[in-house]
């Protein structure tokens, strides 16, 4: 199963907000999810107009349907949102954030989704820490 740009930036968001004190504006971006800047800028603005993500800010320029900037840092997944992904992966929903994450890195490895089992696996190593 392939995941689109869309998926990946949404999965990103909700293994980040598994952590107790998630840090959206350094692991939600362009670059750290391999995608290309204006991708990644229409993705945040669907997840955002579908409802699966809020408290996204944007720059525009009048004369462009992408967003030249989009601030991440207090992105926040909806209870949409979180519905959506724990349906779509077989999350349940009384797991902890750890046991959530673990779930994640065993899809991803399964599905061949390399970029999100690497992040996955680097949320869930910073959540270990002490």
């Amino acid at each position: 199963m392939e995941l689109d740009a869309k998926q990946r930036v949404l999965m990103a968001i909700y293994t980040e907000y598994q952590k107790d004190l998630p840090d959206m504006k350094k692991s939600i971006r362009a670059d750290v999810l391999g995608l290309n800047h204006d991708v990644f800028m229409i993705a945040i603005e669907k997840l955002d107009n579908e409802m699966l993500i809020s408290n996204v800010k944007y720059s525009k320029n009048g004369n462009s349907t992408i967003p030249l900037v989009v601030w991440t840092d207090r992105i926040k997944m909806t209870a949409y949102g979180i519905q959506y992904v724990e349906e779509k992966l077989k999350i349940e929903k009384s797991l902890t954030g750890k046991e959530k994450v673990k779930k994640i890195v065993g899809s991803a490895a399964e599905w061949g989704w390399e970029q999100i089992k690497d992040i996955a696996a680097k949320t869930l190593a910073e959540m270990n820490k002490p």
